[in-house]
C-alpha cells in the first residue's frame, strides 16, 4: 500500500501572532471578536520561541490568527523564529490571497518559512461567497499554483458547510491536480450552541461525498485529512480521521466562545462503549439540528 505523506500536529506549536484579514469569511471561527484580540508583541513572541526551544517540546512552529499576510512585522516574526535554529518547519496558515504576488512569497521564504497552509472552501463563486470579496477565489488558486515554483510544503484546508457541500468534489479534483501534499476537509465549528447561519452538514452527506473523494485521492496519491468529524465514519486510507489539534497560544477570550461548540457528543461515548479519546463527535449545534445520530454512529472497541 502506498505510504501517504502528511504532516504531524503532535510535533507542532502554533502561536497566533496577528488579527487583521482581508476577508470576511461567513465562516470564521474567530468572527467579529478578531476585531477585538490583541496580537501577540514581538518581544512576547520572543519570550514565548525561546521558551518553546528550551524545553524542546515542539520542533515545528505555526504562525497565524485571522490572515497573517496582512501583517507588516510577519517577515521580522518569521526571521527570527528561523534565526533560532531550531524549527524544521516554519508554516503560516493563510487564506493564500496575498501569495498572488510572487515577491512576497520570496520574502516570505527568504525569512525562513517553508511551510503554507491554505484556505479555500469552494470554486469560484462559491468561495467568493464565502470570503464576501469577489475575485479572492482567482487570487487563491494563483497563490497556490506560485507556491509551485519554490521549495515548500504546501496543504490546503476546506471547511465543509451546506453552503459549499456540492462544490466539494469539483474542488478536491482541482487541488489534488495542482503541487500539494495533502488537503484537509475540517468539519464546520458553529462557534454557537445553535446553527444560526444553517451551514452545520448532516453527517449522510458527508458519508456519501467520501467514496468519491477517496478515489480522487487514491488515484492523486495524496492523503486527505479529515478533521474533527467523528472517528467511526472512517473509510481507511487516503482518508485519515484526525481530531488532533497542536497546542495553541490564542487569548483566553477565544477559548471561552469555542466552548460554547460543545464538540465530544456522544451517546457511544457517554455509555463508555467507545475508546477513541480524540474523537470530536458531534456538536451541540448539530445534535439540536439533526439528532443524536445513534443509528449512524458506532462504538470503536479496539
Amino acid at each position: 500500500m502506498t505510504p501517504y505523506s502528511r504532516v504531524d500536529l503532535s510535533t507542532y506549536v502554533v502561536i497566533s501572532i496577528w488579527f487583521g484579514c482581508n476577508n470576511d469569511c461567513t465562516i470564521c471561527m474567530l468572527g467579529d471578536m478578531k476585531w477585538k484580540l490583541p496580537a501577540i508583541g514581538f518581544d512576547a513572541f520572543k519570550r514565548v520561541l525561546y521558551q518553546i526551544r528550551n524545553e524542546g517540546r515542539f520542533q515545528n512552529l505555526i504562525l497565524t490568527g485571522a490572515e497573517v499576510t496582512t501583517f507588516d512585522e510577519l517577515g521580522r516574526y518569521a526571521r527570527f523564529a528561523a534565526s533560532l535554529g531550531w524549527f524544521k518547519k516554519i508554516q503560516i496558515q493563510t487564506n493564500g490571497r496575498r501569495l498572488a504576488d510572487k515577491n512576497l512569497i520570496r520574502h516570505l521564504v527568504d525569512c525562513g518559512v517553508n511551510e503554507f497552509f491554505v484556505s479555500i472552501h469552494g470554486l469560484e463563486a462559491v468561495h467568493d461567497a464565502v470570503a464576501r470579496v469577489p475575485g479572492a477565489f482567482s487570487e487563491t488558486l494563483e497563490g497556490i499554483r506560485n507556491l509551485e515554483a519554490f521549495d515548500v510544503n504546501v496543504i490546503t484546508n476546506t471547511v465543509l458547510t451546506r453552503a459549499n457541500l456540492l462544490d466539494i468534489p469539483g474542488l478536491f479534483a482541482l487541488l489534488l491536480r495542482e503541487g500539494v501534499s495533502e488537503s484537509q476537509l475540517w468539519n464546520y465549528f458553529p462557534m454557537k450552541r445553535s446553527d444560526t447561519k444553517d451551514l452545520v452538514v448532516r453527517m449522510k452527506d458527508f458519508i456519501d461525498l467520501l467514496p468519491g473523494l477517496l478515489d480522487l485521492g487514491e488515484k492523486a496519491g495524496k492523503a486527505l485529512v479529515f478533521k474533527s468529524f467523528p472517528s467511526c465514519l472512517s473509510k481507511g486510507e487516503p482518508g485519515f480521521f484526525d481530531g488532533f489539534f497542536p497546542v495553541t497560544v490564542l487569548p483566553d477570550m477565544f477559548w471561552k466562545e469555542f466552548s460554547e461548540c460543545g464538540f465530544g457528543a456522544c451517546v457511544h461515548r457517554q455509555r463508555g462503549a467507545c475508546r477513541v479519546e480524540d474523537c470530536w463527535g458531534l456538536s451541540r449545534a448539530y445534535i439540536e439540528k439533526y439528532g443524536d445520530e445513534r443509528g449512524l454512529l458506532r462504538p470503536i472497541t479496539e
